[in-house]
């Protein structure tokens, strides 16, 4: 059962957002949107698997991350400059479908892509999809069907038709029909229902056994003509705990009395006519919903309405007198199509608890677990399931590899597993004192082996994974079991003992184990990889140290990391002390030996759905004046190209045609703002309507990770401004230049489209932040995703994952060049219209030819310094102006502005801090 990591996410700060995905949530769906962008955790920020590929429920999981919730703060209306209209959503559209004879509505939207069909469930119609329908028509075909019996389609009496009309496999029929007749292609089944609600409220005794079986529908219609199927998606899935072969032999006469009393007298009726009221279907509503205000009066009416119909009561006295049919575990083993079963964590009609076991059959690929989400997360939780219903169809049309659980390295393939057996753990010494926790991964897919455990600091949420592989190259020889293992350390408290494995002649160990006693570990509990297969690592992160007995842990990466290298992040540590000579180099990363080592990168409709996913919202400064905006606006608006010896500039095209391609910043073009002084002021001030991201796509770690660098581009970069103590001094002209390229990163795991972490470029180098300790802000208008934010300081534009100041210089003493960044305009840069990949090497994209300028894009400025200090800072002490200058020749003085081309990182890994 192949695992994708759920998402679109988990993250955490002051405070929690009530829902935000995704993984991996509603934008524009065009892929796995959620790739799970990751999020989760008390709040209803994401999806997470609790699930893997293995048929046992995971020991410990992965924490879920919480998104911060950022509200927006109250900002003027002229504040924000006009910017692109969001992008409408489709129009949904309603018709009648003639089968056997009866009238069946169906409602659908969308022109192009897969088809999908939503499925409602008992009681229920496909007006219950009203959320779902025209997000996810955004990048698919989708029918929603009102089977027959509901909503607005006919409902022939079944005592004039016959028993047994209402069954699964009558729907199942039905649906298979539809797709042959109306939707004219296969389709993914997206099946949800409420009706055991309904079943629970006119039963607390548990004699009925309507068991919402509709959801069931969709299973059934697989089974019968498995052709028309490409995948279904459950949406808590009935246990069906009350059909007549769960319960004893006793009881069943007693049941079919009953049902025969509703069916048969007037006590059925007089039950429909006191639950078909708006109060009743409130109440039972509120009971299946966790978040009730998503009970609202449409709701109701969406649900009641097609209720009072003639025939309606006859039809739901059927159904729940239904206590036969298949069960869901006989269905499963019989589905040939992939499923994905997701539920919601707060059902309380179907405990998810119970659900897991739905999680071993061959065919469920992911059970997700939707975080304090009822038994309806299409409606209660849209944001989290549209993404997820995305992923989930994207994943299964892409012909690349993208997302698909596990990689190829050239014939080791190895899988991410996200889920822990905790094995010792402190809460002394690591970061910021709270210690750190050992574990291992659990559970393991099955035939796959273990290469080394995993490490954390205590203080963020458990968000991590490790690889696990397995031999597929023929040959039996890319995986050997250690020979012996070395004792590294002992925990004082003897509960936490750290080994490393010696690797037969010609094997490298990836990782160190962890035991919880002083027995050595088993030769069977990690592999050893061929040293072809591994390449150099070096330490990237401390978990934990202690100066007494010289024991450190930390965190491994590839030595050498850029488009090119192959070296893998296994997401293994190193163990060391005092009693070992062990270093970095006595471990090793995995080695992508695939000779098409991209083949598990995003296709450029897959990296657009991940920027439509975790594109990030930036936060400008409430007194910012110099805004960013597009290059086009930037050219179209008197940008001039110079030539070192010539008087005369030349307009920039607007599409940068005329622009110098390649030769490196020799220094002999240059760009800059308009000669005439209005337009130069109008220039340097920017368009935040105009206001574009460009983004560039590219693997990283051996093709097993895809880097999305997201460039925003700024006319105009201010003033620089010093923090001496208590004063703040402008610094007259010091950090002023034209042409200002900033960036933050997106990392994104190539086994499920998860994001993993993003890069902030701050000043000179930045930081990686991971993805649970970033902040999230749901899309424009409050709907859709969360996605993470960035704020951009003062001036300079340098950014940050946090608002606040960053001083560059002595925090200690207060001195420093100022880096203040707060909440003010927002570029939201997932937008409509706002991205545009301008570089994807691996997939042949066509650069613009502005992207080809190597030179600088504004003029080199030079200052006198001290003069210009002693100028704006005469107050201060002489020793004080020169331990500022000194700052500022080492902070601010450099090369001019260069294109995001000219850049380390264009080819290479982050620079960091």
């Amino acid at each position: 059962m192949a695992s994708a990591v759920a998402s679109f996410s988990a993250r955490c700060s002051s405070t929690t957002a009530p829902r935000a995905v995704a993984a991996a949530g509603p934008h524009t769906l065009g892929f796995p949107r959620h790739f799970r962008p990751s999020t989760g955790g008390a709040p209803r920020s994401s999806l997470r698997v609790v699930a893997s590929s293995s048929k046992v429920d995971p020991v410990e999981e992965r924490a879920p991350v919480a998104p911060v919730t950022v509200t927006d703060v109250p900002v003027p209306a002229d504040a924000f400059p006009p910017g692109p209209s969001l992008e409408p959503q489709p129009q949904v559209s309603t018709g009648t479908w003639k089968w056997r004879g009866y009238n069946i509505r169906y409602q659908y939207a969308g022109t192009s892509g897969p088809a999908l069909v939503l499925v409602h469930g008992f009681g229920a119609n496909s007006d219950h999809w009203r959320k779902n329908i025209p997000v996810l028509a955004m990048a698919n075909r989708v029918y929603a069907i009102d089977l027959i019996g509901y909503g607005y389609s006919d409902k022939p009496n079944p005592r004039e038709i016959g028993e047994n009309f209402y069954t699964f496999e009558t729907w199942g029929e039905q649906l298979n029909t539809f797709c042959a007749e109306v939707v004219k292609s296969e389709a993914f089944f997206i099946c949800n229902s409420i009706g055991e609600s309904v079943e629970r409220h006119i039963s607390n005794v548990e004699m009925l056994d309507a068991q919402l079986g509709i959801r069931l529908v969709g299973l059934q219609a697989a089974v019968m003509e498995p052709q028309k199927c490409k995948g279904i998606v459950l949406l808590d899935i009935s246990l069906r705990m009350l059909h007549i072969k769960k319960q004893p032999w006793f009881g069943k006469p007693f049941i079919k009395s009953f049902q025969s009393l509703l069916r048969n007298t007037i006590v059925g009726k007089l039950f429909f006519n006191a639950v078909a009221t708006p109060e009743s279907v409130k109440n039972i509503l509120c009971q299946c919903y966790h978040d009730t205000s998503a009970v609202t009066d449409e709701l109701v009416q969406i649900i009641l309405q097609p209720g009072l119909d003639p025939g309606a009561v006859d039809v739901f006295l059927e159904f729940i007198c239904y206590s036969g049919g298949p069960l869901p575990e006989e269905l499963l083993p019989l589905v040939k199509c992939p499923v994905l079963v997701a539920w919601g964590e707060k059902d309380p009609w179907e405990p998810v608890e119970l659900g897991r076991a739905y999680a071993s059959f061959d065919a469920v690929e992911d059970f997700v677990v939707l975080p304090d989400v009822g038994h309806c997360p299409q409606d209660e939780a849209p944001e989290l399931v549209n993404p997820l219903v995305g992923s989930f169809v994207q994943r299964h049309i892409s012909d690349g590899g993208f997302a698909k659980g596990s990689i190829d390295l050239g014939g080791l393939e190895v899988r991410q597993v996200t889920t822990f057996a905790k094995v010792w753990s402190t809460t002394q010494g690591g970061q910021d004192g709270v210690g750190a926790t050992f574990f291992k991964p659990s559970p393991v897919p099955a035939g796959f082996s273990v290469l080394g455990h995993y490490a954390q600091p205590n203080n963020r949420p458990l968000f991590g994974h490790v690889l696990v592989g397995r031999d597929t190259s023929g040959t039996g020889a890319l995986l050997a079991a250690p020979v012996d293992y070395t004792l590294v350390w002992s925990s004082p408290d003897g509960a936490g003992h750290f080994w490393l494995p010696t690797a037969p002649e010609g094997y490298k160990a990836v990782g160190a184990v962890v035991t919880a006693t002083s027995d050595k570990p088993s030769p069977d509990e990690v592999r050893c990889v061929r040293a072809d297969f591994t390449d150099a690592c070096e330490a990237e992160e401390s978990v934990l140290s202690s100066d007494k007995d010289g024991f450190s842990a930390a965190t491994l990466r590839p030595a050498v990391r850029g488009i090119d290298a192959r070296g893998v992040h296994a997401g293994t540590f190193l163990a060391q002390s005092s009693a070992t000579s062990a270093n970095a180099s006595t471990l090793a990363c995995l080695k992508n030996n695939s000779g098409s080592y991209t083949n598990s990168m995003p296709d450029l409709a897959q990296v657009n759905s991940l920027l439509a996913a975790y594109a990030p919202h930036v936060y400008l400064h409430p007194n910012e004046p110099y805004l960013p905006s597009s290059v086009t606006w930037f050219f179209e608006n008197g940008a001039l190209l110079y030539q070192k010896g010539s008087q005369a500039p030349t307009p920039v095209a607007a599409d940068g045609t005329n622009l110098p391609q390649g030769g490196g910043n020799d220094g002999g073009y240059w760009l800059d703002l308009p000669v005439d002084n209005n337009q130069r002021e109008k220039v340097k001030k920017g368009d935040l309507g105009s206001a574009k991201v460009y983004v560039q796509a590219k693997p990283m770690l051996g093709g097993t990770m895809t880097d999305l660098a997201v460039w925003i581009f700024y006319p105009f970069n201010g003033p620089a401004r010093a923090k001496v103590g208590l004063l703040t001094i402008p610094l007259g002209k010091i950090g002023e230049h034209v042409g200002d390229w900033e960036h933050v990163t997106l990392r994104v795991s190539n086994f499920s489209g998860e994001l993993l972490r993003m890069y902030f470029s701050q000043h000179s180098a930045g930081a990686w932040v991971e993805a649970s300790q970033l902040e999230y802000l749901a899309g424009d208008g409050g709907g859709g995703n969360s996605r993470p934010v960035a704020y951009a300081s003062l001036h300079g534009h340098a950014l940050y994952p946090k608002a606040g100041l960053v001083l560059q210089g002595d925090a200690r003493l207060g001195v420093g060049i100022r880096n203040d960044s707060a909440r003010g305009s927002r570029l939201d840069t997932g937008g409509p219209g706002r991205c545009e990949v301008v570089s994807a090497e691996y997939l042949g994209v066509a650069e613009p030819a502005w992207v080809g300028f190597e030179r600088e894009w504004g003029p080199r400025e030079e200052y006198d310094i001290g003069r210009e200090i002693n100028r704006v800072a005469r107050i201060l002490p002489r020793s004080a102006r020169e331990r500022l200058t000194k700052l500022v020749e080492k902070v601010l003085v450099g090369e001019g502005p260069t294109g995001p081309k000219m850049h380390g990182n264009w080819r290479n890994d982050e620079r960091e801090a």
